[in-house]
């Protein structure tokens, strides 16, 4: 008990501290002569309390959603924002789109869809220990746009496939993890930030970089738009990773026969899709071709997704007691809207613009192409600080992206490589992001292993990222 007590304190120690000696540190001449003495003031405060939060976040005293609710309470209280602008990010139209996508990854878990889809593409292309990765790659990528959770992802329907594909081919942890285990392990861990890199709504933190993106930097990131960006360099590193991992891990089992007839032998138990399993179906693909559209229709990508979640519920899909039961979008509600309110009061008040015009004078006379580079290099190798890929946006999306811009790079360009860069970074550890934990619990690798391969694989990706994407990105029009 008394062990429990002291982990308490620190956890709630060393936030209030930062809270504290920032709260009460001199405000900077330079941010009273930027923003004026009243602003000053309050972005100071503000400043204070968005790190403390941060810091929270990363000791976990007690679950986020509580943080951040104390967070909002202490920014009114303080008169450090209005009521208004602490209640700002409820009215998100990104809180409500990432909402929307749970629920229809709900509904891909409740009605069978999402395993149907695995064993199939594994019964078709799943005859060698290769074809068997990117049968479970493109099983995540099928499913990304529709299940923003990586972590349901993953421990919801890749992982216990791999775990049975493995049980099959007798490749347990330990010296049977060479066989084929270990590869597959660590391949699929580094799928899910590839295809979460690639739909807006796939990965809870994307749609919050698009909202930074539009309040900070001034950029306006739509569904089709981040698709079409990021579609030639994700894609080239959804194709490369496995095949470097492959070569990294030198699996012994080559061909994988068992794989395939496992595939269609559990797509056969499954029967014929049921009732439900084309509502989801049809919610999905109708959910793809509206987001997808948009630039044409004009419709709102966020009125999109609530007209799925409300077709969903009214064919039957879904019950309402289904969407009350899935806690994972009610806390993702709370957490990320108070995140967009912390992030947009800092803007607000002039914090933002002071930092990056520091940060501005320090990479003055780079060229914007090393700056962007550097930068972009720092903002992932920088998330070995951080567990949760929403603490790491909300901190440093906007003063790098900012930094950059005033650097001279083409603000579409910077907003949509580090929205790319929020996926792939959480993939460097095993506590950075909810698959981490998910894929590291299976017992294949040790911790320094499972660093180093991490760190390889997702350098790799960066360069491919940069390499393809500067070719891509100017044959598109984004500079």
């Amino acid at each position: 008990m008394a062990a429990n007590n002291s982990g308490k304190l620190w956890r709630w120690g060393i936030p209030l501290a930062v809270f504290v000696l920032i709260w009460f540190w001199p405000v900077p001449d330079s941010l009273t002569a930027s923003a004026g003495a009243v602003n000053a003031g309050k972005a100071w405060h503000m400043l204070a309390i968005f790190a403390a939060t941060i810091v929270g976040i990363l000791t976990s005293p007690v679950p986020s959603g509580v943080l951040m609710i104390l967070a909002l309470a202490v920014c009114y209280f303080t008169n450090t924002l209005t009521l208004g602008q602490t209640l700002s990010g409820f009215s998100s139209g990104a809180v409500w789109m990432i909402w929307s996508a749970i629920i229809l990854g709900v509904g891909f878990i409740k009605s069978g869809l999402g395993r149907r889809i695995a064993y199939y593409l594994l019964s078709k292309i799943g005859g060698s220990t290769l074809g068997v990765a990117y049968a479970l790659g493109f099983a995540d990528l099928v499913m990304a746009p529709a299940m923003p959770s990586v972590t349901a992802r993953s421990g919801g329907i890749i992982l216990p496939i791999v775990k049975a594909i493995n049980e099959v081919m007798d490749s347990e942890p330990g010296e049977k993890g060479k066989r084929i285990g270990d590869f597959l392990i660590m391949v699929c861990f580094q799928f899910a930030p590839i295809t979460g890199a690639l739909f807006l709504t796939g990965m809870a933190a994307n749609p919050l970089c698009a909202t930074l993106a539009k309040s900070g930097l001034g950029v306006d990131l739509t569904w089709a738009g981040w698709f079409w960006a990021a579609l030639v360099p994700a894609m080239l590193c959804f194709f490369v990773m496995p095949y470097a991992a492959y070569k990294m891990l030198d699996p012994t089992l080559k061909k994988t026969p068992e794989a395939k007839v496992m595939g269609a032998a559990e797509l056969a138990k499954m029967g014929p899709m049921t009732k439900q399993e084309k509502l989801v179906l049809a919610g999905f693909i109708g959910a793809l071709v509206g987001w997808g559209s948009t630039m044409w229709t004009g419709f709102n990508a966020n009125a999109i997704g609530i007209a799925l979640a409300a077709y969903l519920l009214v064919s039957g899909a879904l019950t309402w007691n289904d969407v009350l039961g899935e806690k994972s979008a009610w806390d993702t509600v709370v957490w990320f809207s108070a995140i967009i309110a912390l992030a947009g009061g800092l803007t607000k008040l002039g914090f933002i613009t002071w930092m990056v015009a520091g940060f501005a004078a320090g990479v003055s006379g780079v060229s914007w192409l090393v700056a962007f580079l550097v930068l972009g290099f720092a903002y992932i190798y920088l998330h070995y600080a951080f567990a949760t890929a929403t603490g790491h946006v909300a901190a440093m999306y906007v003063p790098f992206g900012a930094v950059a811009i005033g650097a001279g790079a083409p603000p579409m360009m910077v907003a949509i490589c580090f929205g790319i860069f929020t996926n792939f970074m959480w993939s460097i550890t095993e506590y950075a992001g909810g698959p981490g934990p998910v894929y590291f619990s299976t017992g294949y690798f040790s911790r320094p292993r499972f660093y180093r391969i991490n760190f390889i694989l997702v350098t790799l990706n960066i360069i491919i990222v940069f390499a393809s994407g500067m070719l891509w990105w100017k044959a598109i029009g984004l500079y």
